[in-house]
């Protein structure tokens, strides 16, 4: 399995954006999924503010598994 791991809201959004053109998606097709306009899926992919909840749904509806670490957690992975 192929993990990403994105750490700006900008780096954020070309996952997202990827994610999106893999599955062979428009922004429109995205934003019809999430219930949102296609300007925020926009908006979402070059980096900008968009809610917790979008972000994460637009992953997931692109077929990718999401994980969300507090910051300053510490975590490890077993079974690899």
């Amino acid at each position: 399995m192929d993990h990403k791991r994105a750490m700006t809201p900008t780096e954020f959004g070309h996952a997202v954006r990827h994610a999106r053109e893999e599955r062979g998606l428009h922004q429109a097709d995205l934003a019809e999924r999430l219930g949102v306009t296609r300007m925020t899926v926009s908006r979402l992919e070059r980096g900008g503010a968009v809610s917790m909840e979008t972000a994460i749904r637009a992953l997931s509806e692109c077929g990718y598994e999401v994980l969300v670490i507090p910051k300053f957690s510490r975590v490890s992975i077993e079974g690899r």
